[in-house]
């Protein structure tokens, strides 16, 4: 399952997701619950949505918000409603950028690219992030092809 917008609907259930609600016309804790896994990729940066993700999940579920920093209560909140919860953080290493290089390589992992915009244009390419939707990835580019 998963949330988006209409237009963004198809292309999430090409990804793999068998339901899509859309935000922009209900509201997601009131068509789900007793999930077992809720991972959050906005936080409560708008409208709640990390909190209002908490009631969907079943006693004991696991929230994982993957926007660290964006709610710093979130492993308190989740603990007063008997909810885990944890945040992600990545580190990039060289084998596990190796890795992923292969999986890209070989076509097991695609990459969406929404848009590319050069290094002078990088604050349009943060306001393009800001705005909450973009679809995929977005890629400055730093230099011509070596």
């Amino acid at each position: 399952m998963a949330t988006s917008s209409a237009r963004n609907a198809s292309w999430l259930r090409e990804l793999g997701a068998a339901e899509v609600i859309d935000y922009t016309t209900k509201n997601f804790e009131d068509e789900v619950s007793n999930v077992d896994v809720v991972i959050d990729l906005i936080g409560n940066t708008h409208n709640d949505t990390g909190t209002r993700s908490l009631p969907t999940l079943r006693p004991g579920g696991l929230l994982v918000n993957a926007p660290t920093g964006s709610w710093p209560t979130v492993i308190e909140d989740a603990h007063r409603l008997g909810i885990r919860a944890t945040t992600y953080k990545v580190s990039p290493d060289a084998s596990t950028l190796t890795i992923i290089t292969r999986l890209i390589n070989s076509g097991d992992v695609l990459v969406h690219v929404d848009e590319v915009f050069d290094l002078a244009d990088a604050a349009a390419a943060h306001r393009a992030l800001e705005s909450g939707h973009t679809r995929g990835k977005l890629v400055l580019n730093v230099a011509d092809q070596i």
